[in-house]
């Protein structure tokens, strides 16, 4: 890494923000202590303007790279995103489900209303129109319907935890609501769709589509990852090759030797709630194998994965999980992640259960990984961006 990135490294206990220079990393800046972060996006032009999504409490904006934090948004913060053809356009989804977007780079805010009948519009044009009784998710076989807006842990609200634009179509939108579906906008968010359709859990992680191409989508959720020339036509499993059936996050990088983008997914056994090392347990039980967490990589668009990494910088049966995947905006395979024993599942009603965390680094999209930062509370998010 001879080029230095300023890395922003969204925990259960703030934020860090290190100097990364040459694989070696020197902590600058700490804020927003005693917080848990959610999510984090960057200004492309300007690259000290940074937005970090924070449970239970707002959105926060830094325009000095992390010396200061100004909140700009109340709320129940689950995620935020830049749009990538203007900087000024950010927007931020909540807890329970609400979309805002702001056209003055986060001073002032309005809410998309229209999101709001989504649930009502999409169970009527199925024609679904009894209500379902949520009381019995702890079933394992239990299936809601799209566009339930639900959560299996109290106070049982779904939320928008990921938001895609399309960067050729600023128009284009797509939302992971976590329970709930995939919600589509052509329109800026005039009018909302659900293209859920094939996705048999609706609890959604990721969505997104390969760089610069409109045919073809993939989404993680936490019972399977999919593909799909068009949202609206239905989503097909895409897991050939992958032992996992936890997916997370999803990130590109540029073909090797021509060819297709390198698609790269973090996945685990299970679910958090599940896992050994959290199950009917208030904390973290250290040294006790619990996400069986495993990055598998792409190079034909999702058609096929290979693991990386095992053995080679993570452990063949990993303990924490990679919450967070973020590339290298100076390096083209180069490749940071966010670890931690933790949850995943911020609850003002619960005991969150977590531990220590830590960032890795890749150099070569993958293949091998060294630790970058240790000893933190558990990492959520990762955002890097050219210091």
């Amino acid at each position: 890494m001879a080029e230095a990135v300023r890395l922003y490294v969204g925990t259960n206990d703030g934020v860090q923000v290190l100097s990364v220079r040459g694989g070696e990393a020197e902590l600058v800046s700490e804020g927003l202590g005693g917080t848990i972060v959610q999510a984090e996006a960057g200004s492309a032009s300007s690259p000290e303007r940074v937005f970090v999504a924070v449970a239970h409490s707002g959105l926060y904006r830094t325009d000095d790279a992390g010396k200061r934090w100004t909140k700009v948004l109340d709320g129940d913060m689950r995620s935020v995103t830049v749009d990538p053809t203007d900087d000024r356009v950010v927007y931020a989804g909540t807890d329970p489900v609400h979309l805002y977007r702001s056209e003055d780079g986060g001073d002032t805010w309005q809410e998309l209303e229209s999101l709001q009948r989504l649930p009502e519009e999409t169970h009527q044009r199925l024609g679904e129109t009894e209500q379902v009784e949520m009381s019995n998710s702890h079933v394992p076989t239990f299936r809601h319907r799209r566009q339930d807006w639900w959560f299996p842990v109290e106070p049982h609200e779904g939320h928008v935890l990921q938001m895609f634009i399309h960067p050729d179509d600023p128009n284009l939108l797509l939302l992971s609501i976590e329970h709930g579906g995939v919600a589509r906008s052509k329109d800026r968010g005039q009018t909302w769709e659900d293209v859920s359709q094939g996705i048999d859990y609706l609890d959604i992680h990721c969505v997104t589509s390969i760089p610069h191409r409109f045919d073809r989508y993939l989404v993680a959720s936490a019972r399977g990852l999919y593909s799909t020339s068009d949202p609206a036509a239905g989503w097909d499993r895409a897991q050939n090759g992958i032992e996992r059936d936890y997916f997370h996050d999803i990130v590109f990088m540029p073909p090797r030797n021509g060819g297709d983008p390198l698609a790269v997914v973090a996945t685990a056994e299970g679910s958090p709630g599940f896992w050994p090392s959290t199950s009917k347990s208030d904390h973290w039980r250290e040294n006790t194998i619990g996400s069986r967490a495993a990055l598998y990589r792409s190079a034909d668009c999702g058609a096929s994965w290979q693991r990386v990494g095992a053995g080679n910088g993570l452990d063949e049966e990993m303990e924490p999980f990679i919450w967070a995947l973020c590339t290298n905006p100076v390096e083209n395979y180069g490749l940071f992640a966010g670890v931690g024993r933790s949850s995943g599942v911020p609850s003002p009603t619960r005991s969150f259960k977590t531990g220590e965390g830590s960032v890795l680094y890749s150099d070569d999209a993958g293949d091998s990984w060294r630790p970058l930062q240790t000893g933190l509370s558990s990492v959520e998010r990762v955002y890097a961006a050219p210091e």
